[in-house]
């Protein structure tokens, strides 16, 4: 999750965290995920995953170790929690929700796709790492909402975070949906709607801002 939407201004919460080899590898595995997609772990080729990445096999391996670590780099990169997640000063804490929304839609495919290839690779799942890299994601909606809503107080953000992020997981989880990304992305939506509008945010700016149009 390192790109923001392509409408507007992009977020970039882990930007504290955005050196080069950071920014870099996620960018590799997102080229690579097609081919783990359709061959698993095993069936896919460090030939096949660096054509992938337009690199050769030994340009692949300057940036991972082994074949294993690109496959669950997802589960090992560098983490943010609530004191690092980076809020952009110049843009709307909501807008910068609809953002992370597309950002957290987007990208939930290949973050399970990370999981299934450390299962296959470990015979079985590491609930700590999985619970990892999926918990930034709640810290990055929970510290939005805070800013966009700083009434709601932190431990309401968190939970709000946390229920974001199990609904996006479970429906992408689920498979029910036959159109996942709209489906996930009207899920999250509403969720934020029934939480922060009641209270804490003017229903006609939370409308304008989830639909992209400004403040």
């Amino acid at each position: 999750m390192t790109d923001g939407t392509a409408r507007g201004p992009r977020i970039r919460p882990w930007r504290r965290l955005g050196s080069e080899l950071y920014q870099r590898r996620y960018e590799l595995f997102f080229l690579a995920a097609p081919v783990f997609e359709r061959h698993g772990y095993r069936g896919a080729t460090v030939r096949a995953l660096a054509h992938a990445c337009h690199l050769s096999p030994a340009g692949l391996y300057h940036w991972f170790e082994s074949k294993a670590a690109l496959a669950t780099y997802p589960l090992d990169a560098p983490r943010v929690g609530w004191e690092t997640v980076y809020v952009d000063p110049d843009l709307d804490p909501l807008d910068q929700l609809r953002q992370m929304i597309e950002l957290a839609v987007g990208h939930i495919r290949v973050y399970l796709l990370a999981i299934r290839l450390h299962e296959e690779i470990e015979g079985a799942r590491d609930e700590h790492a999985v619970a990892a890299a999926l918990r930034q994601g709640e810290a990055v909606f929970a510290r939005l909402v805070h800013e966009a809503a700083p009434r709601l107080g932190r431990s309401a953000a968190v939970a709000l975070g946390r229920d974001l992020m199990a609904s996006l997981v479970g429906s992408a989880v689920a498979g029910l949906d036959p159109d996942p990304p709209a489906a996930q992305r009207a899920r999250l939506t509403a969720l934020l709607r029934d939480r922060l509008v009641p209270a804490h945010v003017e229903a006609a700016a939370f409308d304008r801002a989830m639909a992209g149009d400004g403040r």
